[in-house]
């Protein structure tokens, strides 16, 4: 008789669990995020191919401007109105149960009580009252004003309604990632935002044999390499204005890099191989203890939409 398939745990969940354990300050957040992000790496947005010639890609790149810059998005609305659905009613759900939204989360952010916000822009989604082929150009431009003006109109808390309309569109701005990244190989490209997105970097990798640093976009996955010793905010490149904050014992395996020039920091991890995509706002999560740290001595993280 054949063997039959052994059970396997999804990475994620097993990942999470594993953070649970180990950090039970983050079991509720932890829990939260077993029912999101899994919706997000199943998703099926029906994304269109960008046309970009290698030619058009080296010359926004030598502008300073991301691949996706301007250019007309084709997804399927309607599967990211669902997604979003979705993505609200967990956190709806999540938010009764659990304490995490007591957390400073960042993956997260609501200036309101979570399951009532969760829930109003659950409905004005359903009810079709919320325009998201008007929301997502918005989102894939990073422009949180007009969408403040919308949330506010629908009385919807604006930063749980742009949250939830970022992580709808991740599927999407990953799937253009695996497109577009082969057209930047080879490309410099030395900024702290993302060269296809435009998100700015949600941490740092020291890859490989020989710690290269990478910078990663927690929205749409991409990698590229950053100069060890320049300040991602600022540019400053005097070494007697950067250091290295961490916990106790940990600084060989996760620190943040803090510029006493602009007063940004940036989360920095040992990862030999590249983090999986899905993987980034876990490891986001993993490492919340660092942006404490940085925080409470006055360092400030660079918002990444």
């Amino acid at each position: 008789m054949p063997a039959k398939p052994r059970n396997t745990v999804d990475p994620i969940v097993q990942r999470l669990r594993s953070l649970a354990k180990d950090s039970p300050d983050l079991k509720d957040a932890a829990q939260l995020y077993e029912a999101i992000l899994p919706l997000l790496r199943a998703a099926d947005l029906h994304v269109g191919t960008v046309s970009l010639t290698p030619e058009q890609a080296r010359a926004k790149m030598e502008a300073g401007l991301p691949l996706l810059h301007d250019v007309d998005l084709d997804l399927d609305v309607e599967a990211v109105r669902e997604l979003m659905i979705k993505l609200a009613r967990a956190v709806e759900t999540a938010s009764r149960k659990n304490s995490w939204h007591k957390l400073r989360l960042p993956w997260l952010q609501t200036s309101s009580e979570p399951a009532s916000a969760a829930r109003r822009i659950r409905l004005a989604l359903e009810q079709n009252k919320l325009d998201t082929g008007a929301l997502l150009p918005r989102i894939a431009a990073g422009e949180s004003g007009p969408i403040t003006s919308m949330a506010q109109t629908l009385e919807l808390d604006p930063g749980l309604l742009i949250t939830l309309a970022q992580n709808a569109l991740k599927p999407a701005l990953r799937a253009w990632c695996r497109q577009l990244s082969p057209l930047a190989e080879g490309l410099p490209w030395r900024k702290g935002s993302c060269f296809v997105c435009g998100a700015d970097a949600t941490l740092a990798e020291l890859q490989e044999n020989n710690q290269i640093k990478h910078l990663r976009c927690g929205q749409c996955g991409a990698d590229w390499q950053f100069p060890r010793m320049v300040c991602l905010h600022c540019e400053n490149e005097d070494p007697d204005t950067q250091r290295y904050l961490a916990a106790e014992g940990r600084l060989e395996k996760i620190r943040v890099e803090v510029c006493d020039k602009c007063h940004g920091y940036l989360k920095v991890i040992n990862s030999f191989a590249p983090t999986s995509p899905e993987m980034l706002t876990v490891e986001d999560l993993a490492t919340l203890h660092l942006d404490y740290i940085a925080e409470t001595r006055g360092y400030t993280r660079r918002s990444s939409r």
